[in-house]
């Protein structure tokens, strides 16, 4: 870890003990910290805006409430509140019996993601790609789908995702390898060659 991070990290810790202890400005603080990512996770489970911003309001809330239970020792902050987040969209989309992770769909509220292919004709087939990728993750297991959205769209490295899943990182390992082998085998059935399949895992 380099100093910046390490610096980064004990300021965080710092401003988290001023919030136990009580200090409203503090909680403030982790807010503006966190918030945006907390968004972007509960976009990507709902695909709602007014759900998005209704996960993270309950999400903080939840903090709020069981702040003394927070331990540094066991996880980081941001991954505690990933935590929170990620199990109050389980029990929405239980509630709502969605089965599929709905940021994988096309839709006009969905954030931009990142394209540094030049040319609107790369672009288009970049997309084509992307839609095609989408669809197929949505024919995932949750288990599956849950990591890929951890791994790929939230960016977040698999040693943290075991700790935010609770269960061993080689297990994060296992479901992103059987994810991509699911994939390439529903994009090859719809024609895809391997290039093209690369293309489109590239294109998260």
């Amino acid at each position: 870890m380099c100093n910046k991070d390490v610096n980064k990290e004990v300021n965080e810790n710092v401003i988290i003990a001023r919030w136990q202890a009580g200090d409203q400005d503090a909680f403030d603080e982790l807010y503006h910290l966190h918030a945006q990512a907390i968004y972007r996770l509960g976009w990507a489970m709902l695909q709602q805006s007014q759900a998005a911003e209704d996960v993270v309001q309950e999400t903080f809330l939840r903090a709020y409430k069981a702040r003394h239970r927070f331990d540094p020792a066991r996880a980081s902050f941001g991954t505690w509140l990933y935590q929170i987040a990620l199990n109050y969209c389980r029990s929405h989309l239980r509630r709502k019996r969605l089965l599929t992770i709905p940021w994988l769909r096309q839709s006009e509220d969905a954030p931009d993601l990142p394209d540094t292919r030049p040319g609107p004709e790369s672009h288009t087939l970049r997309s084509e790609y992307r839609r095609m990728l989408w669809d197929a993750v949505q024919g995932l297991s949750e288990p599956l789908k849950e990591v890929v959205t951890l791994h790929y769209y939230m960016e977040l490295p698999a040693v943290e995702i075991a700790v935010l899943l609770e269960c061993p990182e080689g297990t994060v390992y296992s479901r992103l390898h059987n994810a991509r082998r699911r994939l390439a085998e529903m994009l090859t059935a719809q024609g895809l060659t391997a290039p093209e399949i690369l293309e489109a895992q590239n294109a998260h």
